[in-house]
């Protein structure tokens, strides 16, 4: 057995949360993140998201609900098309609130222009030229693979440093 499986079977309950890509033509909208919660990727880019049900009175939202709101909440477009294409976890056995269970989308259509707030600079970048030294270490295994249209079921294990991946599954 792993020691992500033997993580795994240990009873973790990772926080469900949602992530984006919003595509437009051979570009792709990603943030940079300037304010987190629990330090979470403080100034690293990635797609827009955020967490699942977390705010009073939003206990039974769903993935999409979510999806639709953080959206908003972070670069101020309502998306109107979007379809799920994964779902990726994230284990730091150092940082248990870290740990992530992420429903993972394409944005196809939205209203508006993605507008920089205090959560997240949005940047465009090219679909072959992501910024992957500015990301999450996961982001190069995975990312890729749903921005040229295939689908993702994986998990991630960090290191006690929580900055690099020391294992994977994908399925």
């Amino acid at each position: 057995m792993t020691n992500l499986q033997q993580y795994l079977q240990s009873g973790v309950s990772p926080i469900p949360a949602v992530v984006c890509y919003l595509i437009k033509g051979n570009m792709v909208l990603l943030g940079l993140r300037k304010k987190v919660s629990f330090g979470l990727g403080e100034n690293l880019i990635s797609g827009i998201g955020g967490k699942v049900g977390d705010l009073p009175g939003l206990e039974k939202e769903t993935a999409e609900e979510a999806l639709v709101r953080e959206v908003n909440e972070e670069i101020n477009v309502k998306i109107t098309k979007f379809r799920r294409v994964g779902r990726v976890r994230f284990i730091f056995p150092t940082k248990a609130k870290w740990n992530q269970d992420v429903m993972v989308f394409l944005v196809e259509g939205w209203e508006g222009e993605p507008a920089e707030t205090d959560v997240i600079k949005p940047m465009w970048f090219e679909l072959g030229s992501l910024p992957v030294a500015q990301m999450w270490d996961d982001s190069k295994y995975w990312v890729p693979k749903v921005l040229a249209g295939g689908c993702v079921d994986a998990t991630f294990l960090y290191d006690e440093s929580n900055n690099r991946v020391v294992e994977s599954e994908f399925a």
